[in-house]
């Protein structure tokens, strides 16, 4: 196990605008860990009746109309639906019936709904939670159990409507092929900057957005990072300049290579945008958002992963819509501390160990460095954003302070496809004296070799992302 302290000499503290609510997407790949596979029927409990327990009226104990359609109308059909991004609809009961064996599995696996942290109050109460309540479970498993029985239909039930942003300011990345480039912390990927100039009227606050992907095959992580053109970097340079010298050293190619943020040499105001798979709309907190500068432009960065051969030579036209308004009752900021990866930028970068199934990796965040050169003795803490690769197994925020040590967020089971935000249903405050400890579980069982941090999918990350409002 490694553990290490952080402290603000040591990591990018990046200060950004804009993380989460929580919808499916209605462009995600259908191998995004939605329940069942194959065709209708390989999940089927069969027409059931003759199994089905009955109470002392004769009626079964548990039907789909009675008892499991109003969970799934709730949970389930956003994207289970005709036309949804699941490969099948759970809308109906015959297609219910047919997957229902799949549906059990999934929701006592907690695989679906897609829901990552841990939310029946022992780590912390989430707001637009999916995470299904244990008797909900129970009763799903005893329907199909008892036969999958229909009950009396009923049309009261309505699929609820996707979520979208009215009004948002549209930005686009070019169409654009990503190439290999290669390296040790990216191996088989491309990380590609596209610079777009909003043209604001003045400071606007980002209070929501959505990012859709042109092609979901290759597309990573996407960032939307606010750059003031006219900033000294230093070197006699300004952004403009710097983001310029970049571009120039690949012609015939749209945009500049940018591993990290926005490239070499570019200093960036913020993170506003972080989408990464199976995210959809993010609204963040009522009354907060992220400000976006009148003077600053826009830089998409765009992480395109090549690690399947059939993926290479594919293209990308990534969209992006923001919700910008001229004022907010509270100006959040968002953290994006990771001492795994920032181990490569300060002496040997950290390891994990192969063919290891329960490497760990710790670090710790004192809130007195978070707060360091403010005069602020207290923030509070809105939502998280955890975030690991394919080797990731299990992530959980701790708050350890005078009271004790406090489960702030517990990932079980994590699933690269379906990387959420997650807002607390009230903001935990966090005062100077209290430490923020991150654990993360990685499986390395698959690999003969050391497993480096970086910015590859084959690569790790140990990132906790933190919305935080003053």
């Amino acid at each position: 196990m490694r553990r290490n302290t952080l402290r603000l000499s040591t990591w990018t503290f990046c200060l950004i605008s804009a993380l989460a609510a929580q919808a499916c997407r209605d462009d995600a790949s259908t191998d995004d860990g939605s329940v069942g596979s194959g065709t209708a029927g390989s999940g089927s409990a069969g027409s059931g009746s003759e199994t089905a327990v009955a109470d002392e009226t004769g009626t079964p104990a548990v039907t789909f109309w009675d008892d499991v359609a109003p969970v799934v109308y709730e949970s389930c059909v956003t994207c289970h639906r005709d036309g949804g991004v699941a490969p099948f609809a759970l809308d109906t009961y015959e297609e219910a019936r047919a997957w229902s064996v799949a549906v059990a599995a999934a929701v006592e696996a907690r695989t679906m709904p897609p829901w990552l942290v841990v939310d029946d109050g022992t780590c912390g109460e989430f707001r637009h939670s999916r995470w299904l309540p244990q008797e909900s479970v129970d009763m799903i498993a005893a329907w199909v159990a008892d036969g999958a029985v229909e009950g009396e239909p009923r049309d009261d039930l309505a699929i609820p409507e996707l979520p979208g942003l009215e009004g948002a300011t549209e930005i686009s990345t070019p169409s654009f092929t990503p190439a290999i480039q290669g390296g040790e912390l990216a191996e088989f990927d491309e990380y590609r900057c596209f610079l777009v100039d909003p043209q604001l009227a003045g400071d606007r606050f980002l209070t929501g957005y959505d990012v859709r992907p042109g092609n979901d095959a290759i597309v990573h992580h996407v960032l939307v990072m606010p750059v003031d053109p006219d900033q000294d970097v230093g070197g006699g340079m300004t952004n403009a300049e710097a983001m310029q010298a970049l571009d120039d050293e690949s012609p015939g190619r749209d945009g500049w290579p940018c591993f990290g943020a926005a490239g070499d040499g570019v200093q960036v105001s913020g993170i506003p945008v972080v989408w990464a798979p199976g995210q959809g709309v993010v609204e963040l907190p009522a009354g907060t958002g992220l400000r976006v500068a009148q003077q600053e432009q826009l830089v998409i960065q765009v992480h395109y992963n090549l690690a399947n051969p059939d993926h290479v030579g594919m293209s990308d036209q990534t969209t992006v819509q923001l919700r910008l308004v001229e004022d907010v009752a509270r100006e959040g900021f968002m953290a994006l501390p990771d001492p795994f990866l920032e181990s490569i930028f300060v002496g040997n970068p950290i390891e994990l160990p192969p063919g290891d199934p329960s490497a760990e990796y710790v670090w710790e965040l004192p809130v007195s460095d978070l707060l360091f050169g403010t005069p602020l003795t207290s923030i509070d803490l809105l939502g998280v954003f955890p975030h690991m690769h394919q080797y990731g197994r299990t992530m959980r925020l701790e708050i350890e302070g005078g009271a004790g040590t406090e489960c702030a967020a517990w990932v079980p089971r994590w699933d690269f496809n379906w990387q959420l935000q997650y807002f607390y249903e009230e903001p935990r405050t966090l005062g100077l004296d209290d430490v923020l400890r991150v654990t993360c579980g990685f499986d390395t069982s698959s690999t003969d070799e050391p497993v480096m941090p970086g910015w590859g999918t084959k690569n790790e990350m140990c990132l906790m992302g933190m919305y935080i409002v003053p």
